[in-house]
C-alpha cells in the first residue's frame, strides 16, 4: 500500500530536505523572481538549482533559514 505524505507530515520529518519550485519559493518569501535573482547575485539569497532547461528549484532548508535570518552565503 502506498501512503502519500501531506505537506505537514513532510515538515515533521527531521533531517529531510526537499526541493521547491520557484512558485513555492515566491509564496514562502513574498519575493518575485527578479528580486530573488538580484539578491542571489549579491550573495544575499540562496542560489537556485537548475535541474532542467526550464526548471529551477531551491532547497527548502536554505529558504527556511533565509526567512529565519540564519542563512549564510557559501
Amino acid at each position: 500500500m502506498i501512503h502519500i505524505l501531506t505537506h505537514e507530515e513532510l515538515e515533521r520529518l527531521d533531517g529531510l530536505d526537499r526541493l521547491i519550485k520557484e512558485e513555492e519559493c515566491e509564496w514562502l518569501t513574498s519575493l518575485g523572481r527578479r528580486h530573488r535573482s538580484y539578491l542571489e547575485k549579491q550573495g544575499k539569497f540562496p542560489r537556485k538549482i537548475v535541474i532542467g532547461p526550464q526548471t529551477k528549484v531551491y532547497r527548502l532548508s536554505e529558504i527556511q533559514n533565509w526567512i529565519k535570518g540564519t542563512w549564510k552565503s557559501e
